[in-house]
This record gives C-alpha cells, structure tokens and sequence, in this order.
C-alpha cells in the first residue's frame, strides 16, 4: 500500500522506453484496426486511443493524429482528378508521378487497367516534361516470374517517348503499401531532390494510394527523421469498380496501414478477409 511504499523508501518502478515503446505499437494498431473495420463510427474510440498514446509518446501521437486525419481526408474529402491535372504543381523536377501498377497477365503482358494508366501518366508526363516519371509494381505474373509490373510499364514509356533519364523504377513491390515504402527508400536514397508525388491510377484506387504514400512519408519524415515529402495531386481515369465496394477498399488500406508498421501477419489476415473485427 502507498504508506508501505513510502516508509520502504522505495517508489514504483516506471515502465522502461522498450515496454513503453510496446504500448505506444499496440495502441497505433489498434487505432488502425478499428477505423479500418467501422470507419467514422470509430471516431470516438480513435479519439480515445490518440488521447492515450499523445500522453505516452507526444511525437507519435502527433505524428498518428496527422496520419489519422489524412487517412480519413482521402476516404471523404479528397478530389479524384479525373478531367485531368491541376496547372499549378511544380515545373520542375522537385515533383515526380507515381504509377501504380496492376496485376500482370500470366503471360506477363499488361492488362487494359494497367494500360489506361500508362496513357495517362504519359499525358502527365507531357504536361509537366520536368518531373519524373515513378513506375512500381514486381512479379504478378504466374506463368512469366520474371516479369514485373514496373518493367513492363518502363518499357511502353520508354517506347511512347518519355526520356529515359526521367523514369524510376520500383519493380520489388507487391501491395500498395510496398508500393510506398520501396519507391520512397528510391527517391530518399537516390533523387533528394523530390519533395512531391502525384499518384496516377485509377479513380478508386488514388485514395488508396493517397494513403499509404501520404503515410509512408510522414512516418519517415517523424520516425526517421527523413526530409518531408507530401503528396500533392493526382490523376485518375474514371472506373466504377463493383468489385470493390467502399467497405473492401477500407479492409485493403488497413492491411497496408498495418504493413507500414510492422504488422505483417495481421495485415494478411486483413487482405484474406479473414480477420476478427475488435467489439467497438
């Protein structure tokens, strides 16, 4: 009791950084799966779980409350620029397009989708001739392994007329939030001079994408202490896709959200649908 603990002279161990360090990892997945399973309906319980981890970590919680509300902003708010680019992004070569890539025919050949998007980060491209041209997608092929989405996608810029000096590729990646992190550990490690992106891809997978470019970046900027990029713009060619209602497209980003912290198991249970959803 508290006069024992006085007359011992001894005071309450406090936690160490690495059990504190825990708290703040299972607090932030838990905001990710709770908003990633009831949306809007979790408002309170996310509020709930920022207000904790703020009182643990003020940076992390700064940093979540950021992403948070991003992540909220590109579900609800966010312009789809499907009537074509803003003229107002950078002229120069501080911005680049990223290019989302789309699973490959067994063949390896490139599907309509992927095309669509093509043609449209070449019209970007030519709007903006100083920006780079990001390119990201690996080995979705299953009869052809060695081909990847970026190369594929590489190849039929290179051939419609983008210069080659402005083209990365990023051909490693599988999800949309390997997409993120492995073009983001390119651009930091060999363009520093990029501080923007622009995601170019279909109209329901930019907030998607929006998302884990948006969140990849604030954590390494926070994390790592990495310089800030944002993403500013994006473009997208109009597709109603019935096979991904809103509610599917929420579960997809909570699998990246939870592989862009660590939590990769939990992430496959979010992409398989088969995961438990937490009593809100």
């Amino acid at each position: 009791n508290e006069s024992s603990t006085q007359a011992s002279g001894t005071m309450p161990s406090q936690p160490s950084e690495e059990e504190t360090a825990a708290d703040t990892d299972e607090l932030i997945k838990d905001m990710v799966t709770y908003y990633g399973c009831y949306g809007a309906e979790a408002e309170g319980k996310v509020s709930e779980l920022l207000a904790e981890l703020e009182a643990k970590d003020s940076r992390r919680g700064k940093l979540w409350k950021d992403i948070m509300d991003y992540w909220d902003y590109a579900n609800h708010d966010l312009t789809v620029n499907t009537d074509g680019l803003p003229d107002d992004l950078p002229d120069d070569d501080s911005m680049c397009f990223v290019v989302l890539g789309y699973q490959l025919n067994p063949d390896g050949s490139m599907q309509d989708e992927l095309l669509r998007r093509l043609a449209l980060a070449y019209a970007c491209a030519l709007q903006y001739p100083n920006a780079y041209v990001v390119c990201t997608g690996g080995g979705t092929a299953a009869d052809n392994p060695e081909v990847t989405e970026a190369d594929q996608m590489g190849n039929w810029l290179i051939e419609s007329g983008l210069e080659e000096d402005r083209l990365i590729i990023e051909n490693r990646s599988l999800t949309t939030a390997q997409n993120a992190k492995f073009s983001h550990s390119i651009l930091i490690e060999k363009y520093p001079q990029v501080k923007s992106a622009v995601i170019v891809s279909s109209s329901y997978h930019i907030p998607w994408g929006a998302v884990m470019f948006e969140a990849e970046f604030m954590k390494s900027a926070s994390d790592e202490g990495a310089s800030e990029m944002h993403v500013i713009s994006n473009c997208a060619f109009l597709m109603v896709n019935d096979g991904f209602p809103e509610s599917e497209l929420l579960r997809w980003q909570t699998g990246g959200m939870l592989e862009l912290i660590g939590e990769n198991n939990l992430a496959m249970e979010y992409y398989r649908n088969e995961f438990t959803r937490p009593e809100l």
